[in-house]
């Protein structure tokens, strides 16, 4: 009797994984992806992030929920690689930092984002916003003030249309 029972449960740990593997579809496994601003014309607002916030004290650390890579902070390893390292600006930033910080960007609220891309929350909403306009707390302080280049260039982006003047204005802000 003790045989037989011990070769039944054998027989339901052997099913185990197979009865969970039947449970995954593709879709599981594929990468969530929530509304989120357009991608075109993301570079220059990269820049801005990476400029006021990827410094290595700040947002350019791996353990940050909002993850800012760019040459002059934290790079994104390659596959394979360990972590991240410091270029000292001797690098571009890559199309693979930028998309990562794209996602970052996206990844920190996903639903709040996909409201206010929706229209159904104001931009001011986000903690993207208003951490760097200290209208919350902010370890970095007043980053980005309202209203400021660097506050439009990314409630632009956010509201679904670049505007690079802008941008491009507060990159040229030492």
């Amino acid at each position: 009797m003790k045989d037989r029972a011990r070769g039944v449960v054998a027989a339901l740990i052997t099913m185990i994984p197979l009865a969970v593997g039947a449970c995954i579809t593709d879709a599981d496994l594929a990468p969530t992806r929530s509304a989120c601003p357009s991608e075109t014309d993301f570079r220059i607002v990269s820049q801005v992030y990476e400029r006021r916030c990827g410094t290595l004290d700040c947002h350019g650390q791996a353990g940050r929920p909002f993850r800012v890579y760019g040459r002059d902070g934290l790079r994104k390893p390659a596959k394979g690689e360990g972590g991240g390292y410091v270029s000292g600006g001797m690098v571009a930033t890559t199309d693979a930092e930028v998309d990562a910080n794209y996602h970052s960007a996206c990844g920190l609220e996903p639903e709040r984002m996909a409201n206010v891309v929706a229209r159904k929350e104001p931009i001011d909403s986000l903690t993207l916003v208003r951490k760097p306009r200290l209208t919350e707390a902010h370890k970095g302080g007043m980053v980005l003030p309202l209203g400021s280049a660097g506050d439009k260039c990314i409630a632009s982006w956010i509201s679904g249309k670049v505007n690079t003047a802008l941008c491009v204005t507060e990159l040229q802000r030492p």
